[in-house]
């Protein structure tokens, strides 16, 4: 009997949407449903698992649209059956035109059991970046709902200005009507020139290829009446400003409300999300949520921070920082909207792996598979400033299964060398010195402007907020161009006329209690030209000198010391004055030349994203990396063959390394010379993304253990800061007499985010090692040595190798992962192996061998035969033998060995054996350890907070 059934039926309302499907309509599983409204999307659905349309009708919960549909279209993503081949079926689709009169009403559901229809969770579609900064607020929003196709045209105006570089025409030509082939024609031989061009051309932002937008910046100034929070700018109130700093201390009361710190941003972050889903038009609440911070925001702040603000989406996380989230956006307009062209603008300016640039080293150069820039990012706010220096990586990570297809797999891999910051460093402490500098000039006591503490305070507290809106206008003005300015200020009564346009208006405020609050003497007053340049000169030198020691130390510990700095990148809302760029820029070429630095880099600037720029590049970093392929996905290789190209953004690399010297506090007013942590040292990276570095030294118990963080290296006998401090523990003095009598030690240990682990043990930490051990019988007389008397450690008898190969007549290996002789613990002794698949070697003992011998070794060992053995047949008469041990499986990275020569793999890193409190080592076993993450010594700074009215 046939189906008079429609095949599909569109059905929706501002509550919900839905799709019904006759079986065999789609003849496939469905992956995705799109609802177009002409050429707009206005619903996107992903299903997970996919719906077997082909099987059975399908009833498809849709994400709501935003609006009715005038002119639908369905278009259903799926792939066919293919029960009989291992490589998943090419994804298809099939569109279905309607009538807008076919939109009908959402059929009866099954109801909940109070009578409510049951709701279907929509996929995740919506991620946020939020960066709510000491003077402004902006988010960032990766929306994949937009998807529109594009040609990619190269931007008009960055064409006008790319020709204008181009080397002049000997014979006229019309105009190509294709600029990237010009500009390949007229630049063969002058890669130099060909790079500056294409660099013009990437000068836009395409935010819509990558689906992001991002909202208006905003004043972080709030408003706070009673429990409700409001920004300044969407409600009347008292101002509450800076409210940034009080990130140092969540229990601390904000002055000016009734919240702590923990309540008030718990408040600010919901009101931030909800305005931005109002002014972008998201349809329902952000479901994964990214929040920014300052370099220089220990992490167990960070966590606090994290803790507090989990209930304002599914997925909550505080991953990258400001210095980070500002080379994001650096990076996504190198690449531009047509990224495979934006690959070859970015390589022309590249250096390959040897440091050379096309022009400098043409021959390693071509052959290269990898080119990278060294990126100097200074992102300057109104109360803190971050540097990061970052190698920024392209790699051709095209398969090899590919060969030399026509299309290319890149990927950008970003990696932080060196970072660092200070919390308190800003264009709020240029605009403070301003206000302190106005209101000497124009008469008015300190007393005037101070109202923390006092009964009456609104009178003070409005002039304090008049004075400060003239200090910001005089910053914006006078610092605006390359050269300060000077500039007039005139004071202003209520309700008088604006001053004429050249001068800066200080507008005597009105109390809200009808007090007055006091009057300027003068009525008029001059900031001149100079003052402006000495007010600034200290606020340059301490930037400069901050993001020269990060670019020194970065390029020191990557091995780059014949390269230099290529690009800085400024950014924030306090670099929209031009004289702080200029000095900054000024300054640090000078810097370059003093530490034999080349001081030729390049600055880049966009004033339209100085602020928003680091929201949309932390979202670009976050979120747009996810909807690049897998290099190995079987689908990816037969489109490289026919010459479609992807571009993956490999945001894990950015922390591999430590980018910042940590010494420990030997006394109170000095660090042991040597760093317990090097700028440089390497983590040992494990599955799901974790990764650690253990301290180089041991130390003694002391009362109070703490360790500083160092952005620029230490010199000499450098006096210990508060700015410096990262980590403490403190015991009672009585306490830390006796573990110290009782021979425990001090070991510290770091991980990706710079949280700091203290280890309290006696000897070496041991290690909870309960995986099953691997067969090593055929090792002769085992891989560990006994102790060769009471009380000595048990060692090892080979050396352990990883990878070795033969190569022609001779042998290829890597240092041993552990040598002969070295001690094995009683808590067991822990190595990384950090491959894919690693195989394990033991050195035989033989003749003339160095290390690797076997120290320790039984006379007349034997050693295996056949296959199990590698020779090195070439000249050296010092014969080298290597046993194989046994396969690491992959996803394995750490290899134990215990004191009885037990050896095991291990997925992650085992468990410490631990005590409970510090004193229960006095009875413990050696190997026992007490382990605690360390608490920062961050804490509010009321003197360095300008609006804590004391100012």
């Amino acid at each position: 009997m046939p189906d008079d059934r429609p095949p599909l039926k569109l059905y929706g309302h501002p509550g919900g949407a839905g799709l019904a499907l006759r079986r065999g309509t789609v003849p496939g599983r469905i992956e995705r449903v799109d609802v177009l409204d002409g050429a707009a999307v206005v619903s996107t659905t992903a299903f997970t698992p996919p719906v077997d349309g082909a099987a059975a009708d399908a009833d498809l919960a849709l994400t709501p649209w935003r609006r009715r549909p005038g002119a639908p279209t369905v278009v259903v993503h799926y792939r066919r059956h293919q029960p009989e081949s291992r490589v998943p079926a090419p994804s298809a689709r099939s569109s279905f035109r309607l009538d807008p009169e076919q939109i009908g009403d959402r059929p009866m559901t099954q109801a909940t059991p109070d009578g409510s229809p049951a709701q279907t969770q929509g996929p995740d579609l919506i991620g946020a970046f939020l960066d709510f900064g000491t003077s402004r607020a902006v988010c960032g929003v990766f929306d994949r709902r937009r998807v529109s196709g594009s040609d990619a045209a190269l931007p008009a105006a960055g064409v006008e200005r790319a020709r204008s570089l181009l080397p002049v025409q000997l014979f006229a030509t019309d105009d190509s009507p294709d600029p990237a082939q010009e500009i390949e024609e007229r630049t063969i031989g002058i890669p130099r020139a060909r790079g500056e061009a294409w660099r013009e051309i990437f000068g836009c932002a395409p935010l819509d290829v990558h689906h992001v937008s991002h909202t208006r910046p905003r004043s972080s100034d709030l408003v706070v009446t009673g429990d409700s929070v409001d920004f300044a700018s969407d409600a009347t109130g008292e101002r509450v400003r800076g409210a940034k700093r009080h990130l140092a201390d969540l229990e601390h009361e904000v002055p000016g409300t009734e919240l702590s710190g923990r309540d008030l941003f718990r408040r600010v972050y919901a009101r931030f999300a909800e305005l931005v889903a109002d002014e972008l038009e998201l349809p329902r609440a952000i479901g994964s949520l990214s929040v920014t911070f300052p370099t220089k925001l220990p992490p167990d702040k960070r966590d606090e921070l994290l803790d507090v603000l989990r209930t304002l989406a599914t997925k909550v996380e505080m991953n990258i920082d400001e210095a980070v989230a500002a080379a994001g956006f650096a990076m996504m307009k190198r690449l531009g909207a047509d990224f495979l062209l934006g690959v070859e603008a970015f390589t022309l300016h590249a250096r390959c792996p040897e440091g050379g640039r096309a022009w400098e080293q043409p021959d390693e150069w071509a052959k290269a598979r990898a080119w990278h820039e060294n990126l100097l990012v200074i992102d300057v706010g109104g109360g803190t400033t971050d540097c990061a220096l970052i190698k920024v990586t392209v790699v051709d990570a095209t398969p090899a299964a590919a060969g030399d297809s026509p299309g290319r797999f890149y990927k950008l891999q970003p990696q932080v060398l060196a970072s660092g910051g200070r919390l308190n460093l800003g264009g709020d402490r240029l605009t403070a010195q301003l206000f302190t500098l106005l209101r000497g000039k124009f008469g008015i006591r300190p007393g005037d402007t101070r109202f923390q503490g006092v009964e009456k305070a609104a009178p003070r507290r409005e002039l304090f907020h008049a004075l400060w809106e003239a200090a910001e206008a005089v910053k914006r003005q006078g610092l605006g161009m390359v050269t300060p300015a000077t500039v007039r200020v005139c004071a202003t009564a209520p309700g008088s006329a604006a001053p004429d346009s050249g001068a800066v208006p200080f507008a005597q405020p009105v109390s809200p209690d009808g007090a007055a609050p006091a009057e300027p003497s003068a009525a008029e007053v001059t900031v001149t030209a100079d003052e402006l340049a000495e007010q600034l000169r200290d606020l340059v030198a301490e930037i400069t000198w901050l993001a020269g020691g990060i670019a020194r130390g970065g390029l020191d510990v990557s091995g780059g010391g014949h390269e230099s700095v290529d690009r800085v990148l400024f950014s924030g809302g306090s670099m929209e004055a031009a004289a702080l760029r200029r000095g900054i820029e000024d300054g640090l070429r000078r810097r370059f030349e003093s530490d034999q630095l080349a001081p030729t880099f390049e600055v880049e600037f966009d004033a339209r994203f100085a602020k928003t720029g680091t929201a949309v590049g932390g979202v670009y970093l976050d979120a747009v990396a996810d909807l690049s392929p897998d290099a190995d996905d079987p689908e990816v290789i037969p489109e490289l063959l026919r010459g479609i190209s992807y571009l993956d953004v490999d945001a894990s690399r950015l922390y591999v390394n430590l980018a910042a010297d940590f010494h420990v506090r030997q006394g109170s007013q000095r660090a042991y010379e040597d760093p317990v942590f090097s700028r440089g040292q390497r983590f040992e990276l494990e599955p799901g993304g974790r990764a650690y570095a253990e301290g180089r030294f041991t130390y003694p118990v002391r009362a109070v253990l703490a360790v500083h963080r160092y952005d620029v290296a230490q010199e000499g006998d450098e006096a210990l800061g508060a700015e410096s401090l990262w980590a403490t523990y403190t015991m009672l003095q009585s306490e830390a007499d006796q573990l110290a009598a009782a021979g425990v030690n001090v070991r510290f240990e770091i991980d990706q985010e710079e949280r700091i682990t203290l280890l309290l043990c006696k000897g070496t930490p041991g290690w909870r090692l309960e995986d099953a051990p691997v067969d090593t019988t055929d090792v002769p007389h085992g891989l560990v040595a006994p102790p060769e008397h009471e009380g000595a450690p048990a060692t090892l008898r080979y050396s352990l190798y990883q990878e070795v190969y033969q190569v022609g007549v001779g042998l290829r290996e890597r240092e041993p992962l552990a040598f002969a002789g070295d001690q094995v613990p009683a808590g067991g002794l822990l190595l990384h192996v950090a491959a894919r698949r690693i195989t394990l070697y033991w050195g035989l003992p033989s003749a003339g061998m160095g290390q690797g011998a076997g120290a320790g070794a039984e006379p007349g060992a034997g050693a295996p035969t056949g296959d199990r053995m590698e020779r090195d047949a070439g000249p050296d008469p010092a014969r080298r033998e290597f046993g194989t041990l046994a396969d690491v499986p992959e996803g394995y990275v750490w290899v134990s060995l215990d004191a009885t020569g037990a050896l095991r793999f291990h997925q992650q890193r085992p468990l410490r054996r631990t005590v409970t409190a510090p004193l229960d080592l006095l009875e413990a076993a050696p190997g026992e350890v007490f382990e605690e993450v360390m608490k920062s010594g961050l804490f509010y700074d009321e003197s360095k907070d300008p609006f804590n009215g004391t100012l």
